[in-house]
């Protein structure tokens, strides 16, 4: 073999190795970006972020609370102020042809009346409210539900437990005070004949990923049902806002005083 035709095969040789050098660099480099790529609710944050709702909060008794995250909050005082951070607990769920954007609050505690008697007033620690928007497969918004006591409001009230019930979106969400159910118009937020009391601000939430925070399943009160306890984590079309066979059979009576109430 002359010496050219050594060359050509050192070269070619350099080359194959130059090659496999390359590959082995770039098959390395993808198998770390899917490994930090983020996945599960984080790797739905960024679109999320597009459709996360305004948040009128109620001036009420309970001082304006606002959504926090319970890993680092979960006493009233902490959920009150100027210099409260809002959170909501994203959960994104693909089902029936389309994605679910389900936005989940926390706040320290509940009271859905305010005679001073415990028991009556449905007082307890502990509080999951939340927003879910339902997309089309092409992206487009179908509209959104906000969860009231046992039901949804959308373009019913949440005591009809209707079905398939989106309001159109984006919208502003009125929270209400002391219960803090959700609501797309001022009125009835709770049930019929509430009257809204007015803003005390309005608020757009930072993002958190609601899978991460429900590692290790944290404990709440009995009257609180977390996100991931609800049948809406799976199945974001169930008219109820309580655990999987929970058929909210107390929204009779809600819908009873919508009926007999002439002045609501």
């Amino acid at each position: 073999m002359d010496e050219r035709g050594q060359a050509t095969v050192e070269y070619l040789g350099i080359s194959v190795l130059v090659l496999a050098l390359l590959l082995g660099v770039g098959a390395v480099a993808v198998h770390a970006a899917r490994r930090t790529a983020p996945n599960g609710d984080a790797a739905y944050l960024p679109l999320a972020a597009r459709y996360t709702p305004r948040m009128a909060i109620e001036r009420g008794a309970d001082g304006g609370e606002l959504p926090v995250d319970f890993r680092r909050c979960r006493r009233p005082a902490c959920a009150r102020g100027r210099s409260v951070q809002p959170v909501l607990f994203l959960h994104a769920v693909r089902a029936h042809g389309g994605l679910y954007l389900e936005y989940w609050e926390y706040v320290p505690d509940s009271r859905l009346a305010h005679t001073g008697l415990p028991p009556i007033d449905g007082v307890h620690d502990d509080d999951w409210e939340g927003l879910i928007v339902k997309l089309r497969g092409d992206g487009t918004v179908v509209g959104a539900r906000a969860t009231a006591h046992l039901g949804f409001n959308g373009r019913h009230p949440w005591w009809d437990l209707a079905r398939d019930d989106w309001a159109p979106y984006p919208a502003v969400l009125y929270r209400a005070a002391g219960s803090h159910a959700g609501s797309f118009a001022p009125s009835g937020i709770d049930l019929a004949g509430d009257r809204w009391n007015g803003s005390v601000t309005t608020v757009q939430p930072r993002l958190v990923a609601a899978d991460d925070a429900a590692y290790g399943r944290p404990a709440f009160a009995s009257g609180a049902v977390a996100p991931w306890q609800k049948a809406a984590w799976t199945d974001p079309e169930t008219p109820y806002t309580g655990r999987p066979g929970d058929h909210a059979a107390y929204a009779r009576y809600a819908r009873w005083w919508a009926t007999l109430c002439v002045v609501c």
